[in-house]
């Protein structure tokens, strides 16, 4: 009798900890949509608001597609991951912050390729705004490795996009 508990302990233990595993795993492809909600899975029929929230759910050289136009908001990429807003209006609008940032560290064992593809996606600051010839738009986006294909950059402080750590290029 002791032996069979301790069996279905054993087992009931083993389910769990599959099951939280499994949980944890990050998708290849997740969503995002103008409807969606950041506690979801990021899936099609469940996708998140934001690139920030689906980031996190994506896997390594993971891809994010936007469903439906909307603002998606800034996103940190510290992984490698392709965002792609084809088909749709997909935009961020980003006031007095940079609208991405890609922040990869060297020497990741699961990511040795480090690049961040950017494709079809409206990137905004707001422009002038608060005091005389203040800006508050984005202050480009900071990469080491890129690919930007079919983007708009606009409303941005200085230059739209810069390379390392201060080389600008557009």
């Amino acid at each position: 009798m002791f032996q069979r508990i301790t069996a279905n302990a054993f087992a009931l233990c083993v389910l769990t900890l599959a099951l939280a595993s499994a949980a944890q795993a990050q998708a290849t492809r997740t969503w995002v949509s103008g409807v969606g909600d950041d506690a979801f899975p990021c899936s099609r029929t469940a996708p998140c608001k934001t690139f920030a929230g689906a980031i996190s759910k994506t896997a390594v050289n993971g891809e994010i597609n936007v469903l439906d136009p909307g603002g998606f908001g800034a996103v940190t990429a510290v992984k490698s991951i392709t965002i792609d807003g084809y088909g749709a209006h997909a935009s961020i609008l980003a006031s007095g912050t940079n609208g991405v940032v890609v922040n990869i560290a060297a020497g990741v064992a699961n990511d040795p390729h480090r690049s961040v593809r950017l494709r079809n996606l409206s990137i905004n600051g707001t422009g002038l705004s608060g005091g005389a010839g203040t800006r508050t738009g984005l202050d480009g986006i900071r990469f080491l490795i890129n690919s930007l294909s079919g983007n708009t950059l606009s409303g941005n402080n200085t230059n739209g996009a810069f390379t390392g750590a201060a080389v600008p290029k557009v």
